[in-house]
């Protein structure tokens, strides 16, 4: 999926519905591994592998804007379901 105008990923529908984001406005950006891990907003616990980057609205159309330094990395990302967690890798074409 490639980052729109705006450098906001869009989460597919169909992944959204099964994820711990439904219903959640705002999410924070963090990394686990190599992997962005968005976590819903209103979370009273961190995973404790992870670093966060910052919390960012969570538009109505599913929409987040990244960090500059994830746009810098790249501008395609593939996004996955694991456990109910939304999260996205880089798209590396070979």
């Amino acid at each position: 999926m490639k980052l729109d105008n705006q450098k906001r990923l869009i989460i597919p529908s169909e992944l959204y519905e099964f994820s711990n984001l439904k219903g959640v406005d705002k999410v924070y950006i963090a990394v686990r591994g190599e992997d962005i891990l968005f976590i819903p907003g209103n979370s009273k616990e961190m995973p404790k592998d992870v670093k966060i980057y910052g919390i960012r609205d969570l538009e109505e159309k599913r929409r987040v804007i990244l960090p500059t330094p994830f746009v810098k990395v790249s501008t395609e990302w593939e996004i996955y379901l694991l456990n109910g967690e939304i999260l996205a890798t880089r798209n590396i074409i070979l």
